[in-house]
Order: C-alpha cells, then sequence, then structure tokens
C-alpha cells in the first residue's frame, strides 16, 4: 500500500506542532510532535527526527535523530527511508554501514522517494554498498530525471556522453546537459556552454553558448569568465 501522508499531516497534534514549528516555537512543535509521534505518526516522526538533527526545541543530538528517523522509515515515510539510509553512510550519529544504507536506498526508492532514487543510482555508479551496476544507475537517473531532477539529468547527461552504461549518444547528452542546466545545476550549465561551443553532439552555436556561460557564472560557476571575455569579442561562428 502507497504510503498516505495526507492522513498523519491532518493530525491535529501535528498541525498544532506545525503552526509552532513556522512560528520558530521549536519548544512547542517538540511538544505536540511527540503527543502525534505516540499515536505512531510517522510524520511527527520524522519532524522529531529533523528537530534533534538541528537542535532546534532541544539539544543537537544525531545518535536522538536517527532512532526516530529510523522509527518514521520503519513505519513506512519515504523521506525518513532515504535519510536513514544516508545518515548510515555518513555515520551521522551511529557507526557507518554501507550494508544498512544499502537496504534503506532500496527500501526507499521502492516506495518512490526521488531523493533515494537517485542516491540508489550514484552508489550503484560508484560500488558503494552494492555491486558497481552502470546499466541499473542509469535506470534510476532516468527515473529521477523523469520526475524533474535536475541533478540525475546531469549525471544521465554524464553517462551517454561516456558510454557508460548505455551506448554513447551525445545528442542525448546535449538534450540531457540543457534540461539539468535550465534546472538550476551550475556545472551543467558550464558543460552545455561548452557542448554548444564545442559542437559536441549538436551544431555551433556561439550566441548560444555565450548565454549558458552567463547562466553557469550566474549560477556560481568560476569557469565561465574566459569564455565570457572571448566570446564577448570573437565573431560567432555559426
Amino acid at each position: 500500500m502507497a504510503y498516505n501522508s495526507a492522513k498523519y499531516t491532518q493530525d491535529p497534534d501535528y498541525q498544532e506542532g506545525m503552526d509552532c514549528f513556522l512560528k520558530c516555537d521549536y519548544d512547542g512543535a517538540m511538544e505536540h510532535f511527540t503527543c502525534a509521534a505516540d499515536n505512531g505518526n510517522p510524520e511527527a516522526e520524522f519532524r522529531i527526527a529533523k528537530l534533534y538533527y538541528y537542535g532546534r526545541g532541544c539539544d543537537e543530538n544525531k545518535s536522538e535523530a536517527l532512532v526516530w528517523m529510523r522509527k518514521a522509515a520503519q513505519h513506512g515515510h519515504p523521506q525518513a527511508m532515504n535519510e536513514t539510509a544516508m545518515m548510515y553512510y555518513r555515520g551521522n550519529g551511529v557507526q557507518k554501514s554501507y550494508d544498512k544504507m544499502a537496504d534503506w536506498l532500496e527500501n526507499a526508492s521502492d516506495a518512490g522517494n526521488i531523493d533515494g532514487i537517485y542516491n540508489l543510482g550514484t552508489m550503484l555508479e560508484r560500488g558503494i554498498g552494492f555491486e558497481k551496476d552502470l546499466s541499473r544507475a542509469c535506470e534510476c537517473y532516468r527515473k529521477a530525471s523523469d520526475a524533474g531532477y535536475a541533478q540525475a539529468s546531469y549525471c544521465l547527461a554524464h553517462m551517454y556522453h561516456n558510454g557508460l552504461g548505455v551506448e554513447t549518444d551525445l545528442k542525448k547528452a546535449a538534450e540531457l546537459c540543457k534540461k539539468a542546466a535550465d534546472g538550476g545545476i551550475a556545472d551543467a550549465a558550464y558543460d552545455y556552454a561548452l557542448i554548444l561551443h564545442d559542437g559536441d553532439g549538436v551544431d555551433i552555436d556561439d550566441d548560444m553558448a555565450f548565454r549558458y556561460f552567463l547562466k553557469a557564472k550566474e549560477l556560481g560557476s568560476k569557469d565561465a569568465d574566459g569564455y565570457i571575455k572571448l566570446l564577448s569579442t570573437q565573431k560567432p561562428r555559426n
């Protein structure tokens, strides 16, 4: 059965907790979320985990955060599954365990959590907690990209460009890189500008390359200045 967040967010104690949280009354938020959690509300358990993680309404306590995050995950909260996995990956409040990370990422992915699907892809690509599986990594990136996850589009562009887990397809790589750039990924904007400048799977387009170098700079890229200076003085080749 799919997880139904609305079933839990309509809980009066949970709603009172959210009202307090939005007013930065973290003590009140903890009190109300705890009441909701006592009745088995995974949304409240997830919120309590976050309060402990950041030390709001309580002392910062990563171990206690993991206890509550894992409770929410065990009660079916998809994002909590992903965050439990990543706490095991980073060793936040617990000894690192790639095996437990892998189990929770599989659960998060099966539950349809987009962060979990993307993170599963990265671990499959790197061979962390799993046997390296580039083909399956691409499947994960594709699912996350289709759901609008810009970083996944960028990763999938890299896979197509280099023929990792899929056949090399420079045109597809360019399309995905543009999608990631338009989604606000600075490195993707820079790379797409290079693709346009070099004609890598697309026609050379210096005007559009200039625009994407500017976009990359706006998004925080520190590598675009040289090309911006070059293209602002160079006659377009297209």
